[in-house]
């Protein structure tokens, strides 16, 4: 963690990054609830704070993109699977996969108006 953390706030950091509620990582800090809230508003914490969180979900889409093929390939297994999977799972399977192929159209068009409308301002996005 950062160096410009003391260490209360870094305890605080771990405890907010393991922990449901912002009142239970003051709890597992061991500092009250006013403190907790106060190290909420510093610009300073918060950038850590949402750095590692960055990271975090890097790595879970990381984890996720390597098991996406897994999770079609049993997809179109039940799909596909007359004989072992109900009609019910066969179409909530299929419902399931046109669904993410729908969103994914949907994003890349997204990204493309994205793209134009930065390109029409003069946004550099290198």
């Amino acid at each position: 963690m950062a160096d410009i953390l003391n260490q209360r706030q870094e305890k605080f950091l771990r405890a907010l990054l393991e922990t449901d509620t912002v009142e239970k990582a003051c709890e597992v800090a061991g500092i009250n609830k006013n403190t907790g809230f106060k190290y909420l508003k510093d610009e300073i914490f918060l950038k850590e704070y949402r750095a590692i969180r960055q990271e975090t979900m890097r790595q879970v889409t990381s984890r996720l993109q390597r098991v996406s093929n897994d999770a079609v390939k049993v997809l179109e297994d039940v799909m596909h699977d007359k004989e072992n999977s109900t009609s019910s799972a066969r179409v909530q399977s299929a419902k399931t996969i046109l669904d993410v192929a729908f969103r994914s159209i949907e994003m890349d068009d997204m990204q493309e108006r994205i793209e134009a409308i930065e390109r029409a301002v003069g946004v550099d996005t290198d």
